[in-house]
């Protein structure tokens, strides 16, 4: 691994590593450019943290380690209509089209085409993604994605247009 950066650097290795008093001095000596008396087992640790790499016998500390394993760590942000799902449905999107999007897609995890289905069964489904469940089936209905029976008992998929 001489000269490289370590293919794996995790932000939980490198605090595990920087939690040892002994660990933590030997990492600020080489930053500050200084090569101390390590045994294997110590060079082995810091090595395998990611905070070093083998610089030809010598060790060196990795530029941006703590930039490299914050970015390997991050979740990426949710796209699509699950992005208005992260926490749970509040309100419906102010864009028309991000709100027929998040309907339909909606309505694809909840009813399947052909399906007819109780009210109390389809509002066990909505409250996997909000605690809203009328306010989430009317506006499923009021964009014609769910058709209503006309005694209120059950709901079906709108037939698709266009």
């Amino acid at each position: 691994m001489t000269g490289e950066r370590p293919a794996d650097i995790s932000w939980q290795r490198i605090l595990s590593t920087l939690a040892s008093h002994r660990l933590r001095g030997l990492y600020a000596a080489l930053v500050l450019g200084q090569q101390p008396e390590l045994t294997a087992k110590e060079r082995q640790k810091l090595l395998a943290s990611g905070l070093v790499m083998d610089d030809g016998g010598a060790l060196s500390v990795v530029p941006d380690v703590f930039k490299a394993a914050l970015a390997a760590a991050r979740t990426p942000e949710p796209t699509g209509p699950e992005r208005f799902l992260a926490g749970g449905l509040v309100v419906l999107p102010h864009r028309a089209a991000d709100r027929l999007e998040l309907l339909g897609y909606l309505r694809d995890r909840v009813i399947a085409p052909g399906e007819t289905m109780a009210e109390k069964e389809l509002n066990a489904k909505l409250a996997a993604f909000t605690t809203d469940v009328p306010m989430l089936r009317r506006a499923m209905v009021d964009y014609g994605f769910l058709v209503r029976e006309p005694d209120g008992s059950a709901y079906r998929r709108a037939a698709a247009t266009g």
